[in-house]
This record gives C-alpha cells, structure tokens and sequence, in this order.
C-alpha cells in the first residue's frame, strides 16, 4: 500500500451547465446514431426495442451516477474509478510519456505514484493499489478526451457501449429461435438490476461487456453457416484479456459451461446412439467436474475462498455494514463446504432478497425482480411438458451454456456477499441467462397449443 491514503477530490463538481449542457448533447447525438441505425435496419421487426432498450438502459445508468454522488457523497467506487481516469487525463497533458507508462504498466511498479504529482492530482490509493480497479480507470480515461471529463456524460458512454454487447447477445439469443421477442428483451434489455449496475462506471459493466461478446464471437467461430473471420478471433482474444485484468474467476464461469456446451452439440451427432452419446457426456462431465477439482486446487482458488472467509466474518460482526445481509450459516471455506452449501448458495444467487426480505427503498425493485423470478420458475416446473422441456434444453448447445454459467456465477455471488446490497450487484449478469433457460422454448410450445385448438375445432 502507499504511505499517503490519498483520496477523491471532495471539491467535484458533477451539474456544473458545462455537466448537464454536454450530457445532454450527448445523449441526443447517441440517440440520432441509434435512430439512424434503427432506420437502415427497418424491414426487422424487431428492431422496435432498439431505441426504448437505450432509453431503458441510460435511465437507470443516471440513476446509478446520482445514487454515487447523492448516497454516497460523491464517493464508491464508480467515482473512484471516474477520478483515477480523470487524474491519468492530467497526466497526459502534463507528462505524456508517463500517462502511457501508466497505462502499460504491471502490477510490480504501482506501489508507488511515480508519474503524478501535484498537478495532476493523485489517484484514490484504494483504486490505485488494486490493479483490477485501475484498469477500469485506464479503460475510462479514454473517454476523458471527449466528454469533458463529466461523470455523468461518461457514465452515458458506457452505457451506450453496454447496451450495444447485450444488442449482441440479444441478436445471438433471437437466432437460435426459442424465444419469443419480449421474452428476449425482457431477460437482456428490461431487467432493472440489470440495467443499474452493469451499465455504467464499473467492474461490472467492463465484466459484463466482455461476456456478451465472447459469446456473440464464440457462437460466430463455432457457427456452421457463418464465414469464420480473424477479427472475430481477434476480439474473443481481447474479451479474454479484458477478464482476465479484471475478474480472473469469471473465465471459470465462461469455459466450464462451454465444455459441457460442446457436449450438448457433439452428443447431436449420436442422437439415435444411446450408448455413445451416453459414453460422450459421461466423458465430458468428468473432465468438467475435474477441471473444478482441479481449479479449486490453486492458488487462485485459495485466494477466493481466504477471501470469501475474510469478507463473511467481516460483514457479519461489522455493525458499520447496516442490517441489510443475508446468513448462511457457512463455517467451512474448504472446497467440501463448499459443496455442501451449494444448493442453498445457489438459491440466494438466484432469487435473494426476496420480496419479503427486500422492504426498503433500496431493494425494493429486487424484490419484485426476485417475486417475477420465482413466477418464471414455478411456471417453468409446473408445466405439464417440463421433461419434454428440459430435454429440448439439454440438446442445445446455448441453453446449456447459459444454465451452467447462471448456476456457476449464481453461486459465486451468492457465496461472497452476505450482504444484499453486495448480492444484487454481483448476481445481475446471472439474471438475462436464467431468463433465458425459464422461457426457451415458448414458441414451440405456443404452436402446439394452436394445432391442437385447431384439431378440436376440426
């Protein structure tokens, strides 16, 4: 750590006219592009989410910046991250050699301020000492040279570029045909959470970024019909690099889905095969399930389950974190408790707060996700053609996908965070995938429905 705690400038200013007057050119500008786009793209029908998903997405983002500079006093970790790329700014006009030495810069020469001085002003040392999180200051003080250094008209730059990767995934998802459109725009573009904390300045927004197009150039690489192109490698590479500077475990819940993903396509070719298609998915379940024994033998895993520990104790004992948390009742942090605890972990990654649990101004909004949620799964498990569902679920290789990796991730945040207001955030990219697994298939189901009508009438 550096000796000094140097921490976010108190003196910012965030509705200065400059502050509203260039957001909200903006926002126009952005909304001319999409509405542009929008035209080009007329004849598809589905097209008619494209600008209210934006609008979707850039209210609730706003509300994300005021929530940072009104509850927390202009402080948390989207401002810290805005001020670290706000200082590398100065540090470009003041030293440019420096603010790229900055930028290329590993872990073992950021101990110490070196470039920055006072004139440019010294980053928050708690974003500073932890390379994850200045990484997001890298990637944002980008965005510094044409946005005035506002935070809020940043905070609408993100969420433009996060809107455009769910666009992605929204437009993979469509092209399997399972779903109908509404189904698909509400698990991507209408889920509030969603929207709040993976669309502004954060780790989560970069995060969520990075998955929906790993995905979008994965499916494209794996796709028969689709011209496999270098640039596609090129930015699958890229995504990687992106979660590997900013949550390392995340590719734990992107490849272990994908391994049992490619055993969904493979066990096609078998379909009327049963010992060889059984034979394939035993195979791939046992090196799934030892690639997690294996993972949670590392270094990495240790520091997540130490970590994991440190963080439960210190928000159950810590009065200073507020009422608001959730107890499990885990003791154990090796890997057998782990997977002790798991089906109820998973439970409160998916569907905690629930409505009961979430009666303040703050989470009501989850609750009411949690209570639609939870309507989605009974609906899903008390329909009459669940296993016919669930098959069809089994044999397609995105929707096994997106069950592993909910499951994975839904997990990881429900193991972590303790408290709700630390669930929320962490579990809002699980939400648009179980989304996805409770609805797949409406279609086909809808079109049995109609025939059979038809054949009664007849």
């Amino acid at each position: 750590m550096n000796d000094a705690p140097f921490l976010i400038d108190k003196n910012y200013t965030f509705f200065t006219p400059l502050d509203i007057l260039s957001t909200l050119l903006g926002i126009a500008v952005l909304l001319i592009i999409l509405y542009l786009r929008k035209r080009r793209n007329h004849q598809l029908d589905y097209y008619k989410y494209y600008i209210p998903a934006f609008s979707f997405k850039v209210l609730f983002v706003m509300a994300n910046a005021i929530f940072y500079i009104v509850s927390y006093g202009a402080g948390g970790d989207s401002i810290g991250f805005w001020d670290g790329a706000v200082k590398l700014n100065h540090l470009f006009w003041e030293n440019p050699f420096g603010y790229f030495e900055e930028i290329y810069r590993s872990d073992e020469g950021r101990t110490l301020y070196k470039n920055f001085n006072l004139i440019t002003g010294y980053p928050d040392s708690h974003i500073y000492d932890e390379s994850e999180s200045f990484f997001i200051s890298k990637i944002a003080s980008f965005f510094t040279f044409f946005t005035f250094k506002g935070y809020i008209l940043m905070s609408i730059i993100f969420a433009y570029i996060s809107f455009n990767a769910s666009w992605r995934l929204f437009e993979l998802a469509r092209s399997f045909k399972m779903h109908k459109d509404w189904h698909l725009a509400l698990a991507i573009f209408f889920i509030p959470s969603l929207s709040f904390w993976c669309g502004g300045i954060s780790k989560d927004t970069v995060v969520f970024v990075a998955i929906c197009y790993f995905l979008h150039n994965l499916f494209i690489i794996l796709s028969k019909e689709k011209k496999r192109k270098l640039k596609n490698w090129i930015y699958l590479l890229v995504c990687v690099f992106v979660i590997i500077q900013v949550r390392s475990f995340i590719l734990v819940t992107l490849l272990v889905p994908l391994l049992f993903a490619y055993s969904a396509r493979l066990a096609k070719k078998f379909e009327n095969r049963n010992f060889e298609r059984f034979t394939l998915r035993l195979f791939i379940t046992t090196i799934g399930v030892s690639a997690i024994i294996i993972f949670f033998q590392t270094t990495v895993a240790d520091e997540f389950l130490n970590e994991a520990a440190v963080i439960n104790k210190d928000m159950t004992t810590n009065k200073t974190y507020g009422t608001k948390r959730y107890d499990l009742g885990i003791t154990d942090y090796s890997p057998i408790g782990m997977v002790t605890a798991f089906p109820e972990v998973v439970i409160a990654g998916f569907y905690r707060p629930f409505i009961w649990e979430a009666l303040s101004f703050s989470l009501i909004l989850n609750g009411i996700e949690s209570a639609v949620l939870m309507f989605f799964t009974f609906r899903f498990l008390l329909n009459s053609h669940i296993l016919e569902r669930i098959k069809r679920i089994r044999q397609h290789e995105f929707l096994v996908f997106a069950f592993f990796f909910a499951l994975i991730l839904a997990f990881f945040a429900g193991f972590t965070s303790i408290l709700f207001g630390v669930l929320v955030r962490f579990k809002a990219p699980v939400l648009p995938f179980l989304v996805m697994i409770l609805t797949a298939h409406y279609i086909e189901e809808q079109q049995v429905k109609k025939e059979k009508k038809l054949e009664d009438r007849g």
